[in-house]
């Protein structure tokens, strides 16, 4: 194709002069070629007074001037500061540089020379000053309205908006450069680059303009994101699969010995995956499933269609736990058809895992179920025909991929708990096959949300009290593990929310890196009452105000010894499978936790969770960790406990949100209106769809026109379509084809 293709991903160095050390501060903000640059959005526009009354400058001020150099202090030690004194015919004002002062300067700056300079004044006994001001040296660089970035150490605004201008350039000389007979790409490009200087506030210096360009980038980019998406969809129904029938008997067995009845979403879902099945092409289908929703009795009733017919399936669980859990689910509905299920997971002995591999190659197992271990290379099937991701969110691209790839054309459902609402889902999984499960099964009782602040702590007291005296469980969720948490003490430090790095830990592990935790728990202690807790509670003292799961777990263990425990990411997984073990067989009766505790654990006698700060979590966080209860025919209760505080305007929405819904979709379009696309999932996984000029929040009807123009251009494959989707595409829009 066209150079002009080729020229946004050449890299910054091949056309701007710049050191390896800014090249590294670049890659930090994710700049890597010229099309990032280009496409690096101001978060802010700051506007700047240009050419002030020197002598009636004010503190704060931003200013932007031309002066005349009228004196050069150099310091004689290092301790001392540089000082200019500059001037124009309305006043002076100094110019000063503390520690490192800039020398090379020096020789550009000579007394009696005009110079432009920047910066944020400052009246110190009635002198005006500017500490470390900017000297301008091109005058492209002076605006009345100064684009704001994010930076990274080694970067500053002024350095990175230079690079900007110059990307702005070498595009606008490349466009010029295209040949008259690609007429409709040069157009485009032209259309694209006055909306990049509107955006950037490149010779156009107009907010309201930037708005409307920022706007059309917006549309030019989620139309390539829909476009990209479209021809990922054509491919896969290309592709040839095989085709398997449904096995009625098989599926009638493991609902007699399950004596369970299929709900009307369930039974929708599993026709609309069979129909996907009897097909000849490959099955590539989401399953977005809220909690408690029974997915994986869906997963299980189409594997066995695909097993019916001589082929092996495999099941993917993002922890040992879960696997387990799978394999004891799948093991007692199956007792009666003689299918072989295996579990393969980092626990099993070297002598069981080869005679589990050797069977499995032989084609003696029908169904494996396991962790990340069967991405490895010796892990062999003989007749791979279906896929399941179970939380396919917790898996990076290539474990997915390698999976998949051990077949020649499987057929994949990918299964989250965690509703994505439909835009997220067009830009995410566009190329996809979309099932959902909204309903719970019969006979479960929505779960009853209580909103207390902690003062009233001892109200959430007396209800622990009377689900333990009715033989329930509780969880009580945290958001540290202890005093020593750095992570999140530097996070609240920074004022950016504790929510994203808590959940981080239930979707990303992060909490493995965290500070050990209390682990000992005492089993000399008799059984006591929990009207022995103290009427009051401490809470933490540190600077967060955030309690973490060590106080706590002393508080509660105090008065119920021998049945209260801890569970937290820096805990090996061995001892964490250990203590959900015993939880759910009833040794255990409180779980003080972090959001460590799994999606999908199934505990049907947990009736209570209590989130303690739960202002600092995300509103699709706290209906995952809410969802931890309300899995049995038992009516459940949570409490959003709150430091009123630290409450925001934010969290109450977060909250009235809760109480007035168990729907997790509705849940999942409220949070992206509360909070916007960028950090809906919480995750930092690679292939995460993230976009340079869209938000989803803001956006959605431009996604919809999006949507349907890429419908309509779907068979087209121009070079002008083929430019737009390569130019716009951050990522490649689907991790399993």
């Amino acid at each position: 194709m066209l150079t002009i293709s080729k020229f946004f991903f050449l890299p910054i160095k091949s056309h701007i002069n710049v050191s390896d050390n800014i090249i590294d501060g670049l890659k930090r903000l994710g700049i890597i070629n010229l099309r990032d640059l280009l496409f690096y959005r101001p978060t802010s526009y700051q506007v700047k007074t240009i050419s002030p009354n020197l002598s009636l400058l004010k503190n704060g001020q931003l200013i932007q001037a031309e002066v005349t150099i009228e004196e050069i202090l150099v310091p004689k030690s290092r301790k001392q500061p540089l000082k200019i004194l500059v001037s124009n015919e309305t006043g002076s004002i100094l110019l000063i540089f503390f520690n490192r002062p800039p020398y090379f300067l020096l020789n550009k700056l000579t007394i009696g020379s005009k110079q432009i300079i920047e910066g944020k004044v400052q009246i110190f006994s009635s002198l005006a000053q500017i500490s470390h001001p900017i000297f301008i040296f091109d005058k492209k660089l002076t605006n009345s309205i100064q684009s704001i970035y994010p930076l990274t150490y080694g970067i500053i605004n002024k350095q990175l908006y230079s690079y900007i201008i110059k990307a702005i350039d070498l595009l606008e000389k490349e466009c010029n450069s295209i040949p008259k007979n690609f007429q409709e790409i040069k157009d485009y490009i032209e259309s694209l680059l006055n909306d990049l200087k509107i955006m950037h506030l490149y010779q156009v210096h107009d907010t309201k303009l930037q708005t409307q360009s920022l706007r059309r980038l917006a549309a030019r980019e989620l139309f390539a994101n829909q476009l990209s998406l479209q021809h990922l969809r054509q491919q896969t129904k290309l592709k040839q699969g095989n085709s398997f029938t449904k096995s009625v008997q098989l599926q009638q067995s493991i609902l007699k010995i399950l004596g369970f009845e299929l709900t009307y979403d369930q039974k929708k879902v599993i026709e609309e995956i069979e129909k996907d099945q009897l097909s000849p092409t490959e099955m590539m289908r989401l399953l977005q499933g809220d909690v408690g929703s029974g997915k994986t009795l869906v997963a299980l009733l189409t594997i066995v269609n695909v097993v019916y017919h001589k082929f092996q399936a495999a099941l993917m669980a993002p922890t040992d736990l879960l696997a387990n859990q799978h394999h004891q689910f799948f093991v007692k509905a199956l007792s009666e058809s003689g299918i072989k299920i295996g579990l393969l997971t980092g626990k099993i002995s070297s002598k069981e895992r080869n005679k589990l591999l050797s069977e499995l190659e032989n084609g003696d197992i029908d169904i494996l179920i396991g962790t990340h271990a069967l991405f490895q290379e010796k892990v062999i099937f003989k007749n791979l025909g279906y896929i399941v991701i179970d939380e396919q969110h917790k898996f990076g691209v290539q474990q997915r991929l390698d999976l998949i790839n051990k077949a020649s054309y499987p057929d994949v459902l990918v299964m989250t708990a965690t509703p994505i609402p439909r835009s997220l889902t067009l830009t995410m999984f566009g190329d996809m096959d979309i099932s959902k499960l909204t309903s719970k099964p019969k006979n479960r009782l929505p779960i009853i949300t209580s909103i207390l602040p902690k003062t009233k702590l001892n109200n959430v007291i007396s209800v622990l009290d009377k689900k333990l005296t009715s033989g329930e469980k509780i969880y009580w969720i945290c958001p540290l593990i202890d005093q020593t948490d750095e992570e999140l003490v530097t996070q609240e430090k920074n004022t950016r929310p504790l929510a994203k790095l808590a959940y981080a830990e239930e979707f990303e592990g992060d909490a493995e890196r965290r500070t050990a935790a209390y682990s000992n728990v005492r089993e000399d202690s008799s059984t006591a009452s929990l009207s022995r807790l103290p009427a009051e509670v401490e809470f933490c003292k540190r600077s967060t105000g955030l309690t973490d799961v060590n106080t706590r777990f002393i508080s509660i263990e105090t008065a119920y010894p021998n049945i209260t425990t801890t569970i937290h990411g820096k805990m090996k997984n061995e001892q964490k499978d250990a203590i959900m073990q015993q939880f759910k067989n009833g040794n255990i009766k409180i779980l003080i936790a972090t959001t460590v505790i799994e999606v999908g654990i199934d505990v049907p006698d947990a009736t209570l969770i209590v989130i303690e700060n739960a202002e600092q979590f995300g509103l699709a966080q706290l209906h995952q960790i809410r969802g931890r209860v309300g899995r049995g025919m038992l009516q459940s209760h949570c409490i959003l406990l709150y430091d009123p505080q630290k409450l925001t305007i934010l969290a109450k929405s977060r909250f009235e949100v809760m109480r007035n819904s168990n729907d997790g979709f509705y849940i999942a379009e409220q949070d992206l209106l509360l909070r916007g696309s960028g950090e809906i999932l919480g995750t930092k996984q690679s292939g995460e769809i993230r976009f340079f000029f869209a938000d989803l929040a803001r956006d959605l009807d431009l996604l919809t026109k999006a949507n349907k123009l890429a419908e309509e251009s779907s068979n087209n494959h121009s070079e002008l379509l083929t430019l737009q989707t390569k130019l716009f595409a951050k990522v490649e829009f689907n991790e399993l084809n």
